[in-house]
């Protein structure tokens, strides 16, 4: 054998099953990001990115607020701008409020409240407030990406183009979804979010997906589960409160809601107002690998 050889074979580990099988890592817990929520709505805060991250608890050298999904607010004084250029496939994002324009690749898209947008991930990316303090809600895929240990697509082989849902289109689409009329099996008063690369797939990105779910006063969705993790964004609070795990977590208005993957929850209204929520979970990639597990609990 070669020095060289030897090198390499110094590298070797062997792991029995009794300690490669049953692999645990540690368990998350069903959160609500009231602080980070505050901050980015404080006129205090500075301008910049407010992260929702559970890395301590997932033991991650990256950070995530599940193990593949980071939340995060970012927050931008009138007239200032953020730079960024996310290692992440793609990026989502809602306006909570102010109006602003984001510019990516010599493109410009303007942007105000309750306006939802996506962006191929990787590229360099400005956030410029235009009227008034602007706090955006975001979601990416950036921990799937750290894991990985790879890049980004490069822009001609990104999964999506830019693509933007004006919140009057938002608001036309959630009228017609509060006059559908449900059966005991559908999982949910909800509407899929996508774009003309990612139709077929029926997805927001290749791993994510994106949804408006919505409860009518009095109405609940049945308790269910599935092993994909949620993000849940509280765009219109309603009178309405999860049950995830057994824990009670109210909506209050631009909260987010963890629900760690194959926890069984539920959304019930019990007030005179319709909620909704954006809900982001890692559902494409448990679609690709036929392990969504959706069951009602």
């Amino acid at each position: 054998m070669t020095e060289i050889g030897n090198v390499y074979a110094s590298r070797a580990r062997f792991i029995s099953v009794e300690e490669g099988f049953n692999i645990k890592r540690p368990e998350l817990a069903p959160t609500s990001f009231d602080a980070e929520r505050d901050r980015a709505l404080s006129p205090e805060e500075p301008t910049g990115f407010i992260l929702l991250d559970k890395s301590e608890v997932l033991r991650t050298s990256f950070p995530a607020t599940s193990p593949l999904l980071l939340a995060k607010f970012l927050r931008i004084r009138e007239g200032e701008a953020v730079e960024a250029q996310l290692k992440a496939s793609g990026e989502i994002y809602h306006v909570v409020c102010g109006q602003g324009r984001t510019s990516q690749n010599g493109a410009t898209l303007n942007w105000g409240p309750g306006d939802i947008f996506c962006l191929p991930g990787g590229l360099e990316t400005e956030h410029r407030s235009l009227e008034g303090d602007c706090v955006l809600y975001s979601v990416t895929d950036e921990p799937m990406i750290a894991f990985e240990r790879v890049v980004p697509a490069a822009r001609a082989e990104a999964p999506i183009e830019a693509v933007h849902y004006p919140a009057e289109m938002i608001a036309a689409e959630l009228a017609a979804l509060y006059e559908r009329e449900l059966d005991d099996e559908t999982p949910g008063r909800a509407l899929f979010l996508t774009s003309d690369r990612m139709v077929a797939e029926r997805t927001c990105l290749p791993s994510l997906t994106l949804t408006l779910n919505a409860v009518l006063p009095g109405e609940s969705q049945r308790s269910h589960k599935h092993n994909a993790a949620a993000i849940v964004f509280i765009t219109k609070e309603g009178s309405c409160h999860s049950v995830i795990g057994g824990q009670i977590l109210p909506w209050t208005q631009s909260s987010v809601l963890l629900t760690p993957s194959n926890v069984p929850h539920s959304h019930l209204n019990d007030g005179g107002e319709t909620a909704v929520a954006l809900i982001v979970q890692d559902g494409g990639l448990h679609y690709h690998c036929r392990t969504m597990g959706f069951e009602f609990a």
